[in-house]
Parts: C-alpha cells; sequence; structure tokens
C-alpha cells in the first residue's frame, strides 16, 4: 500500500461540447489532488463550438494545476488521448471523461488499494445510462475485439473504460490507433505483450448526466474495425520478437 505522499498524478480528460460539464468536472477533479504530493489536470478541448472554451479560461484563473490544451478543429478522442499522454508530466498517468464516469473520489482508493503496477485496467461493475444503441455496439467492439485477441484478453473483459498506467512505460505501449473503440486496447495489449505488471479491478461506473456522447458513431466504429485488424498484423511481430 502507498501513502498519498509517495505519488504523482495526471489526469488526461478530453472534452467536446462539454459545457455543461466541464466546470463541475474541473472541481471535482482537482479537489481531490490534495491527497497526492503532486498532481494536474491535462483537458484537451478537442475544437468545441459551444461556450466549453470559455468556461475552461475561466477555470484557468482559479486553478495553477489546470493546463489547456485546444485543437482548433474537432480531431477525435484518439487523437485528443494521445496528446495529453505526451503533455503528461506526472509518475501516473489516468484518463477521465468531462462527465466523470469514473467519480474523482475513487481515484485514491485505486492507489492504495492496487499499486504498484505497471499498469491498473478499470473495468465497469455496470454499464448503465447509455442508450440502447450505444450498448449494443459498446458489446459488439468488446465481442471483436476479444476474437482477435481471445489469449492476451483472457482475464479482461472490459478494454473501454479506463486505465491507469506509468508515465515510464508510455512510450512502450504509446498507441498508433485513434479510434474511440480500440485507442485503450491497444495499449492494455502492448502492455501485455511487452509483459509489464498489469492488473484488472472492477470500479463503480456513473452514467452521465448532462449533454450526449458523440463516440459510437459509423465512422468510429468503421475505424475501430479497421485499427483492431491492422494491429491484429502488427502484433504477431511483437509476439515472435519479444
Amino acid at each position: 500500500m502507498i501513502t498519498n505522499l509517495d505519488i504523482s498524478l495526471t489526469i488526461v480528460m478530453p472534452v467536446y461540447n462539454e459545457q455543461d460539464n466541464v466546470v463541475f468536472a474541473v472541481e471535482q477533479t482537482i479537489s481531490e489532488f490534495k491527497n497526492f504530493k503532486k498532481a494536474e489536470l491535462i483537458v484537451i478541448d478537442d475544437g468545441s463550438n459551444d461556450k466549453t472554451k470559455e468556461k475552461l479560461l475561466e477555470l484557468k484563473e482559479k486553478y495553477k494545476d489546470l493546463i489547456i490544451e485546444r485543437h482548433t478543429k474537432n480531431q477525435g478522442l484518439g487523437k485528443s488521448l494521445q496528446d495529453g499522454f505526451l503533455k503528461a508530466s506526472n509518475e501516473y498517468i489516468i484518463f477521465n471523461s468531462a462527465d466523470l464516469p469514473l467519480n474523482p473520489k475513487d481515484i485514491k482508493d485505486l492507489f492504495e488499494k492496487n499499486f504498484p503496477y505497471d499498469m491498473l485496467i478499470l473495468e465497469r461493475q455496470k454499464y448503465s445510462g447509455a442508450s440502447l444503441y450505444r450498448k449494443f455496439v459498446s458489446v459488439c467492439n468488446r465481442i471483436l475485439i476479444h476474437i482477435f485477441y481471445p489469449l492476451a484478453l483472457i482475464d479482461v473483459a472490459d478494454v473501454n473504460f479506463t486505465i491507469v498506467f506509468k508515465k515510464s512505460i508510455l512510450k512502450n505501449i504509446f498507441p498508433t490507433s485513434k479510434s474511440p473503440g480500440f485507442i485503450l486496447a491497444e495499449m492494455i495489449l502492448r502492455a501485455k505483450y511487452l509483459k509489464y505488471d498489469v492488473k484488472t479491478v472492477t470500479i463503480k461506473y456513473y452514467a452521465r448526466k448532462f449533454g450526449n456522447t458523440v463516440i459510437g458513431g459509423l465512422k468510429d466504429i468503421l475505424s475501430s474495425f479497421f485499427n483492431i485488424l491492422y494491429f491484429r498484423i502488427y502484433s504477431i511481430f511483437i509476439v515472435r520478437n519479444k
């Protein structure tokens, strides 16, 4: 077990048109920074065209641990995560969405009970609040990934919620995928192929209260399928040469 004096943490939070959520999300997240030796919140504004930008600028005036990066046009969740991960400066990195599906209050408990590990995979106890279409797409994506990677993910059910990992391994698990349906799965697979210390834990999932998610459209489905197939071919060479 580790204490709050032992680690530093970066939380990466991509946002796109999250004017109804962003203030609460930032304030709730930063309120938990007192539990860590050092912490920062990196918000990637992925070309929002509502009032998200203005609200973030106001928040920046209040919080020194808030870092804001902005895309001039929408580039998708994958690119936002890649940029946020590369910007991170602390020992551990975690991804959370602006609707806070992972309650910031639960993060300290995750570290106290589970670390040290190279990567911690968080699985949702229950995927509540999503539309039937989103649930259907999510289940199909999960099944497809497990068909292509049955042995590597035999002990992992949910690869699309979030992960916590050491910054020191980022260069070796950095994803080429940008599709929201496979970017985290690729990072998990890379960590497993390279035999890092990976653990899976189940955690409570909190459904979105305000606004709508833009993930799960036809473009996301097709790009996820392409990335799953491409990495399967690529991973053969990783396994053979590891």
